[in-house]
């Protein structure tokens, strides 16, 4: 999925290489779990955690990682940024805070520090997809299309087989005038099979619309993040063709559907401005 990955591998490592004491606790089990739904009450376990006074440099790093994460997940970037740099204190090098710090930024629409952020943790890391995909996005925002390209093939090209990297790819190229339809063919070879592949099959001219959709809500689970999506892409494929009411129209069923912590929902605010439709 396309949505923003709640805790990076290495705060997960800290957390588990505590003692059994902090490990086994319940305000650990709260403040890292794979997956919340309840992000109040996770991050009030990090903030007593925090608040304690007794964890060792590593564990704090995981605890205000983990809440920041929580805060941008609530739409709160100002609080996750305060975290997230807390993090960052203890190892500037964290390329996952990094890349994380700058989604905050970015969901402020502060593209200076963003593109910051995004720029050391890709240099730190010249093969995490995450933040090419990030600052590829921050690019496209801004509507500089080709090196949004540019750092989507990057992004691909370290991860095989993503069918994200390749639909943005090929939606950028097309946006600065490249149409590569042979590129999207080649790539779709490797996609993964699931979703987002239908998608990409719908661009191919193999799929409709209405199959896209369906795909979108074959699975209960992710169903509002998938058709989020579905009606991003569509979107996107109504503006290359310079047909701008119906992609109007999908933007609009996109900004419905999509949670705010989603790229697709600030994605889409940004399209309808561009198309002169006022938006949250």
């Amino acid at each position: 999925m396309n949505r923003i990955v709640l805790f990076a591998a290495s705060a997960i490592g800290i957390v588990l290489s505590l003692g059994p004491a902090a490990a086994e606790s319940a305000d650990w089990r709260l403040c890292a779990p794979a997956e919340a739904g309840d992000w109040d009450a996770a991050i009030a376990a990090c903030s007593r955690l925090v608040s304690a006074g007794t964890l060792k440099a590593g564990e704090r790093a995981a605890a205000h990682f983990n809440r920041g994460t929580f805060y941008l997940r609530k739409g709160e970037a100002d609080r996750a940024i305060a975290d997230l740099s807390q993090t960052l204190r203890f190892d500037p090098g964290d390329v996952v805070a990094l890349n994380r710090r700058g989604e905050a930024y970015s969901h402020k629409a502060d593209f200076t520090r963003a593109l910051s952020d995004y720029d050391e943790a890709v240099r730190l890391n010249p093969r995490y997809p995450l933040a090419f995909r990030n600052r590829a996005r921050l690019y496209f925002y801004r509507g500089d299309f080709a090196p949004a390209a540019e750092d989507f093939r990057t992004a691909e090209e370290v991860d095989r087989g993503n069918g994200y990297s390749l639909l943005w790819r090929y939606v950028a190229e097309a946006r600065s005038g490249t149409v590569d339809q042979a590129g999207l063919y080649r790539g779709s070879l490797s996609v993964r099979e699931g979703w987002p592949k239908p998608l990409v099959l719908h661009y191919l001219g193999r799929i409709g619309e209405d199959a896209v959709l369906a795909a979108a809500a074959a699975d209960a689970a992710d169903r509002q993040e998938h058709e989020c999506e579905a009606h991003f892409f569509l979107a996107q494929k109504h503006i290359l063709a310079g047909a701008n009411e119906p992609a109007i129209a999908a933007l609009r069923q996109a900004l419905a559907r999509c949670p705010r912590h989603m790229v697709e929902f600030h994605a889409t605010r940004v399209e309808l401005r561009r198309l002169g439709v006022a938006g949250p």
